[in-house]
């Protein structure tokens, strides 16, 4: 029925015995076996949890080849996307485990070669209790390794929570910055659930294209002020996406500059606020007023001539 309507399917495991909060959903022992069954029953990704694995004591990196080989392998030679979802940060099990070689902040190093996308951090947040700080946390996180996402594989710095315990501008500031980020673009809200409003910031096309770029070149800190930000994403074509980012408590008037956010030289530069849908145009200076916990996202576009 989903590959009828244009839709993929994604399934979930753990590469331990159980899942999280002892969920019986584990592959270990089964990896070739479960791979198999996951190609057979038509699945096009897999998520693979390090909830048991982790508490189980198991490496994440030769954990996951074994599991990433099977997949690969499948008896019906059905390629399928894999997440790598080791989440654990340094100590996070027990006070010393994972070390930092075996935690998130190092799946950048070794999960390229073996899956299309890789968590950055620990959990956003669980449900209901998804808070802006740590939005923030994974934010900053994920950007901490901009060159180790490209085309076909992703940092994931987890999923998107809409009505989940943040505010609608700290939502939209969240889509904003994975957009930014070319984060992978995962509700993790029940979308039966959300509000008109909020289904239409989901399908805002401006910023998903943002995300989707072909470039696909994650955006980078290219200013800081204060409590305020200003991120730079190179987009096909020339143009850039900027966001400004206000971190604080109070509203922030944050200023940049189109040679500051990497684009070419020109007499004159197009600016499009994404979420306003406000048009125009610029010889430079790029700035705006900006909320608590919010951000401003513009396309801004060097003009011909």
């Amino acid at each position: 029925w989903l590959h009828r309507h244009g839709l993929l399917a994604g399934i979930y495991t753990d590469a331990g015995k159980s899942g999280c909060h002892g969920q019986g959903v584990g592959s270990l022992g089964h990896y070739r076996q479960d791979a198999g069954s996951f190609a057979a029953w038509g699945f096009d990704a897999v998520k693979v949890d390090f909830c048991g694995a982790g508490q189980a004591g198991l490496e994440p990196r030769p954990a996951y080849e074994r599991f990433a080989k099977a997949l690969e392998n499948n008896s019906s030679h059905r390629r399928m996307i894999v997440n790598v979802c080791n989440f654990w940060v340094p100590g996070q099990i027990n006070g010393t485990l994972p070390t930092l070689a075996n935690s998130a902040y190092a799946n950048y190093r070794w999960a390229p070669r073996i899956a299309q996308s890789w968590r950055t951090d620990t959990d956003i947040g669980f449900t209901r209790d998804v808070q802006f700080i740590n939005v923030l946390r994974n934010l900053d996180h994920d950007a901490a390794q901009p060159t180790a996402a490209g085309p076909g594989h992703w940092n994931d710095p987890d999923y998107l929570g809409p009505e989940l315990g943040m505010t609608s501008s700290e939502a939209q500031a969240q889509f904003s910055m994975w957009a930014i980020l070319a984060a992978p673009l995962i509700l993790g809200s029940d979308p039966r659930a959300l509000s008109a409003e909020t289904i239409g910031m989901l399908e805002n096309r401006q910023v998903i294209a943002v995300d989707q770029d072909p470039l696909g070149l994650q955006g980078t800190v290219v200013d800081q002020q204060g409590s305020g930000q200003v991120w730079s994403k190179p987009l096909a074509g020339g143009a850039a996406a900027v966001a400004l980012l206000n971190r604080g408590s109070v509203p922030l008037t944050i200023t940049t500059t189109a040679g500051q956010a990497g684009l070419r030289s020109a007499a004159k530069y197009k600016v499009h606020d994404l979420w306003s849908g406000a048009r125009s145009s610029t010889s430079g200076e790029i700035s705006a007023l900006v909320p608590p916990d919010s951000v401003v996202l513009y396309r801004v576009t060097p003009e011909r001539g």
